[in-house]
């Protein structure tokens, strides 16, 4: 009797001792832990960067010095061209009445300006301009200038070479002219206004002169006079001449 119940007690325990390894065998992942690392071992470095590392862009330097032009700049342009005008007496009551409109066709003339300047920079120079100009043809006179803002830029000055000197430019101010009928010199149509001109033209060095140096160069030049009354377009290619009174 007490042999048989130590046989069924042994086998109830190699029971329960067979069930819970077979538990622990199914739920493994779950049971497994990662080993931590020794606390004085080291964490494995990180790869080297590979490639190259981006070269900074130098600082802009305010202070270089000028290689073209700098300093004071005087010059002065003439030329010949063509223009026409067209409008009414500078009379309220004429103005925008056919019977006093005229236009005098195609003229051809010339006229120049001269400029007082400063190089800002070596694509850049900006001051003041003052010219005029005089057209005409067998039946029209017609006269005209103005003065006011001139600014110059070297657009392709940073491409080198040749490049450096060509420009662009534009004026702007106030500018005037007339047109006369020669067979009727008393009947004199005027008008005072805005003027707007632009242009493209080239400096060739020239000489070395008073701390400074020459140049000169072809110009071209579109101009035009806007008025109430009247008003003139025309256009202009000459020659330019200036002194730089720096580099």
């Amino acid at each position: 009797m007490r042999l048989a119940r130590s046989h069924a007690l042994l086998a109830a325990t190699f029971g329960v001792v067979l069930g819970s390894r077979t538990a622990r065998a199914d739920n493994y992942d779950t049971m497994v832990t990662p080993a931590r690392p020794a606390e004085n071992e080291e964490a494995p470095a990180s790869p080297p960067p590979t490639g190259r590392r981006p070269i900074p862009a130098p600082p802009l330097d305010l202070d270089k010095p000028a290689e073209r032009r700098s300093g004071f700049v005087v010059g002065l342009t003439y030329g010949a061209g063509l223009a026409g005008s067209s409008g009414y007496p500078n009379n309220s009551n004429d103005i925008g009445e056919p019977g006093y409109y005229a236009a005098s066709g195609l003229l051809a003339g010339a006229g120049g300006s001269a400029f007082i300047m400063g190089a800002l920079a070596d694509w850049l120079n900006f001051g003041f301009w003052f010219g005029t100009a005089t057209f005409g043809s067998g039946q029209w006179h017609s006269t005209g200038g103005g003065g006011g803002l001139r600014l110059e830029i070297f657009p392709l000055y940073a491409m080198g070479g040749r490049f450096r000197d060509l420009a662009a430019y534009t004026q702007v101010g106030i500018g005037s002219t007339t047109l006369v009928l020669k067979d009727d010199p008393d009947n004199v149509r005027t008008g005072v206004g805005s003027f707007l001109a632009g242009g493209i033209f080239y400096e060739f060095f020239l000489a070395k002169v008073l701390g400074g140096h020459l140049a000169w160069g072809p110009d071209l030049q579109y101009q035009a006079v806007f008025s109430e009354p009247l008003e003139r377009h025309g256009a202009l290619l000459g020659l330019r001449f200036l002194w730089y009174g720096g580099r």
